[in-house]
């Protein structure tokens, strides 16, 4: 149905994000996804979520979001009316959604480090205390405050994966592309369904889907998962996971620095479990990574995340040149230079010049250990 109202840059985001929902079924687990839709503005991210949006029972949508808006603390309200007001209550054992997350990730550093503080705490999904001079000590602890978190945002600034970096980054992102093509978008426009209508049918049909979905494994933590997994899902597991930590990586004083390796492993599995149990099975295989891939190829910043892509594309023969970059990115040269020996310094590749065309023309050949699994297919990112 999406494919049909839409494309298959709408599935694919719809895919993920329906996998990082399907994660509340999965009992024991701790800790709640977090996957954001991300792209430029007006391409099709918040059209994604407002498929889920109405389902009242498994999903929470706010569009205005601050990290008070959980476990509130008005000193004008009563401790009773707080408790009425508080988010974290409404949320508990669903995903909520939010339309706009780009304030999240703006403004001075120290803002979005608090923010992002306070959401990498809320995810793990034990609930959340706060103290104020006030009410004292209010919140919520325990297990069944776990949730899940998904929204759409542009892309964010080079301070934003700072301070994710330092916090415990418990994000993931999906990228989300626009129609590039003037005229398919004419064509869809004048001879296709309005708007209103097409988005009507595809929440339609998300809803009975994940209705049935809830009804037949019996809801929240209902789902017993299978342990373990064969060599091949572990290999491309451990593959997506390097991928990330790689490409996030940020710069200090003292030169790259990248994050654990296990909460990353674990947020993927979780996405990739989620997928299994779309498809009716409790225990992943490898096709369950195929979304995994396109996320592991989107959480990074913006501007790497041509670089990364096109030099991880097995088409391209594991090298990436300088003219190449230039195409795929839309930069100069200069500009395709600095983003390649960026690449090089954070160890995906190694970076040689060849002045063949008298431009001082650069080269990234991938290291070894960073070649595409062949298990795995290479995401298309449509545009």
């Amino acid at each position: 149905v999406v494919c049909a109202e839409f494309d298959e840059r709408t599935w694919d985001a719809t895919e993920a994000v329906l996998a990082a929902h399907a994660t509340l079924l999965i009992g024991g687990k701790s800790g709640g996804a977090g996957l954001m839709l991300v792209g430029p503005s007006s391409s099709g991210k918040t059209t994604v979520l407002s498929f889920f949006e109405g389902l009242d029972n498994q999903v929470y949508r706010s569009d205005d979001l601050t990290p008070a808006s959980f476990v509130s603390h008005d000193a004008s309200k009563s401790d009773d009316h707080l408790a009425k007001i508080d988010l974290l209550p409404k949320i508990r054992q669903k995903t909520l959604i939010s339309r706009d997350m780009s304030t999240w990730f703006a403004g001075e550093q120290e803002h979005i480090h608090k923010r992002m503080s306070n959401m990498t705490h809320l995810l793990d999904g034990q609930g959340f205390l706060r103290d104020s001079g006030s009410h004292g000590r209010r919140g919520y602890e325990g297990d069944e405050y776990r949730f899940n978190f998904v929204g759409a945002t542009t892309p964010l600034q080079p301070r934003a994966w700072r301070v994710m970096g330092n916090v415990g980054n418990r994000l993931l992102f999906h990228e989300k592309r626009g129609e590039s093509d003037t005229r398919s978008a004419v064509d869809d426009i004048v001879d296709g369904s309005e708007y209103g209508s097409k988005v009507g049918r595809c929440r339609e049909a998300v809803h009975a889907f994940l209705d049935r979905l809830w009804r037949e494994y019996g809801g929240f933590g209902s789902v017993a998962w299978e342990v373990g997994a064969d060599e091949a899902v572990k290999s491309a597991l451990d593959y997506l996971a390097e991928v990330v930590r790689y490409a996030r990586a940020t710069f200090n004083g003292e030169g790259v620095s990248r994050e654990g390796p296990h909460r990353i492993i674990g947020a993927l599995y979780d996405i990739a479990r989620g997928h299994a149990i779309l498809c009716g099975r409790d225990r992943v295989v490898i096709d369950d990574l195929q979304v995994c891939a396109r996320i592991a190829l989107s959480t990074m910043p913006a501007k790497r995340r041509p670089v990364v892509q096109e030099l991880l594309n097995p088409v391209n023969g594991s090298r990436l040149s300088s003219g190449q970059l230039e195409a795929a990115a839309r930069v100069s040269r200069p500009t395709a230079h600095n983003r390649m020996e960026e690449l090089a310094t954070l160890g995906f590749a190694r970076l040689s010049e060849n002045d063949d065309d008298g431009r001082g023309t650069k080269q990234l050949e991938l290291l070894p250990n960073f070649e595409w699994p062949d298990s795995l297919g290479f995401p298309e990112f449509r545009s």
